[in-house]
């Protein structure tokens, strides 16, 4: 028996159309909330609160640091609020019967907070295998979905060194398996380009602003 989720995903922007007194009926079907990054905590709130839905998030290069102890403050002040606002990072969780694995920040461009070269996101994501082989092997896959703040190098990234994608989240792609790969961090401001693109059996989905995505997954898949 397959479930369904409406998953809204929100990066980079507080979009007008979803922080509006509107957005109880624009988006009454949502499961779920994922966010990308570089939003405000205040923003994020809004949309958990009002949809009244479970909020995942991750760290963008421009949120505050991503160090174990704010990490640690900010879960704490989020789950007294609202539980499943607090970030993940580098871990899997389990919401709405899905499995999300978080990826935060960008490439190394400036020295600035949750800023990472490709080679430290490779060893990284490296550590992370021996987990993510098991999952696959038990579920098929290792993950739902991947909730990233910067997109695969040469899907999607930009033309310019800050909005480069690591090299690492290709073949982290083909070893998982997910039905998504959401990121955000490089702005769209033509409506008519390219959001989505298919790697493999996988959706890689900018989701800068807002988009809507529907998941459809077997109940035993990446449990």
């Amino acid at each position: 028996m397959k479930k369904k989720l409406r998953i809204l995903c929100v990066a980079d922007e507080v979009d007008l159309l979803v922080y509006s007194s509107q957005i109880n009926e624009r988006f009454a079907d949502i499961d779920l909330v994922l966010s990308a990054g570089d939003l405000p905590d205040e923003y994020l709130e809004f949309i958990a609160s009002m949809l009244n839905r479970p909020l995942v998030s991750v760290a963008g290069n421009h949120d505050r640091s991503d160090s174990p102890r704010d990490r640690e403050s900010l879960r704490y002040i989020s789950d007294q609020q609202r539980p499943g606002l607090g970030r993940i990072r580098f871990s899997i969780k389990k919401e709405s019967g899905i499995s999300i694995l978080g990826l935060p920040g960008s490439i190394r461009y400036n020295n600035g907070q949750n800023q990472y070269s490709d080679a430290w996101m490779t060893c990284k994501i490296i550590c992370m295998l021996p987990r993510l082989l098991i999952r696959r092997l038990l579920f098929g896959r290792s993950v739902d979905i991947i909730l990233a703040h910067s997109p695969p190098r040469g899907i999607h990234d930009g033309g310019d060194p800050a909005h480069t994608g690591f090299s690492a989240y290709r073949w982290l792609i083909r070893v998982a398996k997910p039905y998504y790969f959401i990121h955000g961090h490089v702005h769209l401001y033509d409506l008519q380009s390219l959001r989505e693109l298919n790697v493999g059996d996988t959706a890689v989905v900018n989701v800068y602003g807002h988009s809507v995505i529907t998941l459809l997954k077997e109940d035993r898949d990446a449990g």
